[in-house]
């Protein structure tokens, strides 16, 4: 590269100006090859994958790429690696006009680009984001090797470090660039406006022409170098995402984050071998799920932030998608390859041989990973496909499991009750049952197994009742029409099963007319209102924190008895992660008299699981700290005499965390506090 440069300094200017297009047409073929090659095999990989619809809600995917993508929403949810992050990609941008202007000087070294090119405020943004990109780079080298967070264990750090000096070669030899312009003469903008280039040009202002021209050819054809040696090696390396995150944050599911898709089960496929039930080999993915692979930046924020990573088991949504990754780049090839010649390959199982399956198992699908990943990875629907398939496919779960999945076919409820004890909560309230022929009332208070069926949340149902008495407001209960509404069944990968309860299910709510329903339980909340839509059943759906909020308002409900308590409240994963209620609890708390209250450090959208979902509840915890023990020490810590709940399931795995931990802390649901501080109790 020097010796080109020296060289065509003492070369007729005729022969210069052929050489380094002659060059640059060398450096794009290679690495636009290279490129290329690699990309059309990336596509053929996805191309691998099972079909899913992410073409629809086009407003809603333009609003993510901007919001996502081009302001940074996620990442910046942690301010400082946000920031980091921010300054190299928005510099990226910005320097892209640097690239095309490079490009150009090859052939006509002072050249603008048309309509603003030699503008001030181009040279000063160009100089200024130069600058930020190395600041970044900088804060990105102390994060990794002096802070050390545990979130980067199992990523390649090495090859990160390698871009990372990559991307310093880029700046660097940019700022040189435009400093050799400026002692020459020839800088595209005002050099009071580009402050940073400036004050290094004195580095070369002492040379004679000849030098300064020298250097400003040298620093022109490294930067050249540099930038299409990046875009040839980042395909091939682990960085994947620094090309497709904008695309995969473009397909990202734009529903509610608690609906899963559903499988349709075609049996006529299933025995010709054409369809498979779930993921059991890495072409059953969806495409979308094989895009997510490329898409991992490797951050471990996902990890970060899961219940069953923070408490010692092994799953890591981070080393899982790698993994998935791996296998992909290592068996890909081979399938293209047999596809092509039509041949068939020993297909390798996802569980055990590629990810264990007790990660699989591990997982509550509270969806922090989902809501933390700034490229928009779905890591839950990879999870509950291999569960599909290991439940439906193969029959194979923990042992615990199976007594679930007996209880839900014989029983219709995971706790194995007879469905004539589904109302006896109800006894001496006065609650109406609506038989068939009845009136349907304005609402269904849906109550659910949890609120049926275990003694601790029947007194939320209870409370429930009373209040909505108390605020006159009608309702009336199914009672034994009322069958489990499927969510442990599809979270613990039964779709069969889930469907043929929804089925019921919607024949059930349409046949009597129901069109708006109250549920206590965010499970029941999620799935009626987001899945069963796919089965024919649409209501307006309502969680009994949401209407209490809407009544207080109204002055329908008014809270007068003061509660002496100091309270935390724990925001139910399918209540807020999943479907974005946050505020309707804690306005309906904070009109109660005489409550205080405290957050624990992990809340809101970053709250902490309890450690019931994904059909959890039903399964024990042989490895490491248990997920309610963990919560509940939380909060223990804040010095709240009461943690608030809106779930059943969250009361209780809580109570039983309370009551693991010794102490006087007590575990109620908003329900309960409301029954009380209104009189309805």
């Amino acid at each position: 590269m020097l010796a080109l440069v020296i060289r065509t300094s003492t070369l007729p200017l005729a022969r210069i100006a052929l050489i380094g297009p002659a060059f640059l047409g060398l450096v794009v073929l290679a690495a636009g090859g290279i490129f290329s090659r690699r990309a059309y095999d990336l596509y053929r990989f996805v191309r691998l994958g099972q079909p899913v619809g992410r073409f629809d809600d086009l407003p809603k995917r333009v609003e993510q790429e901007t919001t996502v993508v081009l302001g940074q929403r996620k990442l910046l949810q942690r301010f400082g690696p946000g920031i980091m992050h921010a300054f190299i990609f928005w510099g990226f941008l910005v320097l892209l006009t640097t690239i095309v202007e490079a490009l150009a000087e090859v052939f006509q070294p002072t050249f603008a680009i048309p309509l603003f090119g030699r503008s001030a405020w181009l040279g000063f943004v160009q100089d200024l984001f130069s600058v930020l990109v190395i600041v970044g780079i900088a804060m990105a080298l102390y994060f990794r090797k002096v802070q050390r967070p545990e979130r980067f264990r199992g990523s390649h750090l090495e090859e990160a470090d390698f871009i990372l000096v990559m991307i310093l070669g880029i700046m660097l030899t940019l700022l040189l660039l435009n400093a050799a312009r400026i002692a020459l003469g020839i800088a595209e903008s005002p050099e009071r406006w580009t402050p940073f280039s400036n004050a290094i040009s004195p580095l070369f202002t002492h040379m004679g022409k000849g030098a300064q021209g020298f250097f400003e050819r040298a620093f022109l054809w490294a930067h050249i170098v540099l930038v299409f040696g990046f875009l040839a090696f980042i395909p091939y390396s682990k960085h994947l995402h620094i090309f497709v995150s904008e695309i995969n944050v473009f397909f990202a599911n734009t529903k509610a984050r608690g609906k899963l898709r559903p499988l349709h089960i075609d049996v006529e496929k299933l025995e010709d071998g054409q369809a498979s039930l779930g993921a059991g080999t890495i072409q059953d993915l969806t495409w979308k799920q094989i895009l997510d692979l490329y898409s991992c930046t490797e951050c471990g924020r996902c990890q970060d932030v899961c219940p069953a990573w923070n408490t010692g088991k092994p799953l890591s949504p981070k080393l899982l998608v790698m993994n998935l990754r791996d296998h992909l780049f290592e068996k890909g090839p081979e399938l293209l390859a047999a596809q092509k010649s039509k041949v068939e390959v020993e297909p390798v199982a996802l569980n055990p041989n590629v990810i264990e399956d007790e990660v699989i198992w591990d997982c509550t699908t509270c969806g922090a990973c989902v809501q933390e990943c700034p490229v928009d990875i779905e890591h839950v629907d990879h999870i509950v496909d291999m569960r599909r398939n290991l439940v439906m496919g193969e029959s194979r779960f923990p042992q615990e499991a199976g007594l679930l999945l007996r209880n839900l076919e014989s029983s219709s409820n995971p706790w194995g009750q007879p469905q004539s004890d589904r109302a006896a909560w109800a006894k001496d309230l006065g609650v109406r049952i609506l038989e068939d022929g009845g009136q349907a009332p304005e609402y269904l208070y849906w109550v659910g197994c949890a609120g049926s069926f275990d003694d601790r949340a029947k007194k939320i149902t209870q409370a429930v009742a009373r209040v909505l008495q108390k605020a006159a407001v009608p309702f009336a209960i199914l009672g034994p029409q009322e069958l489990c509404n499927g969510d442990p069944a599809r979270r613990i990968g039964n779709e069969y099963l889930f469907q043929t309860l929804a089925e019921q299910n919607v024949q059930t709510l349409n046949g009597k007319g129901i069109r708006k329903v109250i549920v206590n339980c965010p499970h029941c909340f999620n799935t009626l209102k987001n899945e069963y839509p796919d089965y024919g059943g649409t209501y307006e759906v309502i969680h009994h924190t949401q209407l209490f909020a809407r009544l207080i308002k109204e002055g329908r409900l008014r809270p007068t008895e003061e509660v002496d308590e100091v309270l935390t409240y724990h925001d139910p994963c399918y209540l807020g992660r999943h479907n974005g209620v946050y505020d309707e609890p804690r306005e309906v708390l904070n009109a109660i008299p005489g409550l205080r209250s405290t957050e624990m450090p992990r809340h809101r959208e970053r709250g902490f699981c309890c450690g019931a979902g994904g059909a959890r509840m039903w399964m024990e915890e042989r490895i490491g700290k248990r997920v309610n023990v963990e919560r509940t020490e939380e909060a223990i810590s804040t010095g709240a005499d009461t943690m608030g709940v809106a779930c059943p399931y969250c009361l209780i795995m809580l109570d039983d965390g309370a009551k693991a931990k010794g102490g006087s802390l007590k575990v109620l649901d908003v329900a309960q506090l409301v029954a009380r501080a209104t009189g309805a109790d």
